[in-house]
């Protein structure tokens, strides 16, 4: 009987890596606003670090570290990373993050989101700006590429695969790449749509 492996590197390196390059720095220091994609598994909800809501979340001004530690945390390939933070009252919040790209493989919408609700919440800087104007978005995406991939996967064997088959065949994690490539497909559908709607 086959069994199912845990991730495939323990992450040690890459901790070690990110503490020492950021440090004890917080959300709060980045250098410009930033917004950052995670998924909580514990609550099956995706969890957005955002500058722009530093203000109304406190909580959630975590350590870059503990952040992009989560972020970076691919399942099958990562572990999952925990930690918590503090409000101003002392009451901790946990997180039990994996890789934003679960949620958001394509982060430009969260961020267009995460824009617009700060021009609705009447930011001085962007009060002449409504939120629905796009002409006055400019979104550069930036990415590793994509792999080819035609001709990746096909109904007949799919069909022939069962459960443990679309978790992971060969080198592969299909049921995984097939939510990733997704994901970023409708983001481009969405984006794509309302800009050109909204001119």
């Amino acid at each position: 009987m086959k069994t199912m492996a845990g991730p495939k590197y323990d992450g040690k390196y890459l901790h070690k890596l990110l503490r020492e390059k950021l440090g004890d720095a917080r959300l709060s220091q980045t250098l410009t606003n930033v917004v950052i994609p995670t998924f909580d598994i514990k609550q099956l909800q995706p969890k957005i670090f955002s500058t722009y809501e530093l203000k109304i979340n406190p909580w959630k001004d975590a350590l870059l570290s503990d952040i992009c530690i989560g972020t970076s945390a691919a399942p099958t390939y990562l572990p999952a990373h925990y930690f918590k933070t503090e409000d101003s009252n002392g009451v901790a919040k946990e997180f039990h993050l994996i890789d934003g790209a679960v949620a958001a493989n394509d982060p430009a919408l969260v961020a267009v989101s995460e824009m617009t609700k700060e021009i609705v919440r009447r930011a001085p800087k962007y009060f002449p700006i409504k939120p629905t104007d796009y002409s006055k978005f400019v979104v550069i995406s930036l990415g590793t590429g994509s792999a080819k991939s035609e001709g990746k996967y096909h109904a007949n064997l799919a069909a022939k695969r069962g459960v443990l088959g679309s978790l992971t065949s060969g080198h592969s994690t299909p049921l995984v790449d097939i939510f990733m490539q997704a994901s970023s497909d409708m983001v481009d559908f969405h984006i794509a749509g309302f800009f050109q709607a909204l001119h």
